[in-house]
């Protein structure tokens, strides 16, 4: 190898880990920002209306897979007594499961989808 090879093979290197710490830290600062909005107002009638209307969201758009009552399908899986955190439902509902699930990115904004997961968190 050349020297300008072995300086464009460490610069190559050196953007692929500043590509990746970026990642995980725009990430981290989403998952955050999720939890502290799903998090705030727990018990308060706002949080009663919240998972009303993420009720109004779910029966739109995910009661034909997971049932009216969330209680599963042929398709898709019971979500009653999920046990995964907020931030964690959040992201499947952003991002969905490969194959499985679609994502809910382009429907639903941050406030619909914590809406949903004040809905998910009701449910026993």
């Amino acid at each position: 190898m050349t020297a300008l090879e072995v300086k464009g093979a460490l610069v190559a290197v050196a953007v692929s880990l500043i590509s990746l710490i970026a990642t995980f830290a725009a990430a981290g600062i989403y998952r955050d920002s999720f939890a502290k909005e799903i998090q705030s107002g727990n018990g308060s009638p706002n949080s009663q209306e919240r998972a009303a209307e993420g009720r109004r969201f779910f029966l739109q758009s995910c009661a034909h897979c997971h049932g009216r009552d969330a209680d599963g399908g042929e398709d898709a899986p019971s979500l009653l007594n999920l046990q995964i955190s907020g931030a964690h439902m959040a992201l499947v509902i952003q991002s969905g499961i490969k194959g499985e699930m679609p994502s809910f990115a382009k429907k639903y904004g941050e406030p619909e989808t914590a809406a949903i997961v004040a809905y998910l968190k009701t449910l026993h």
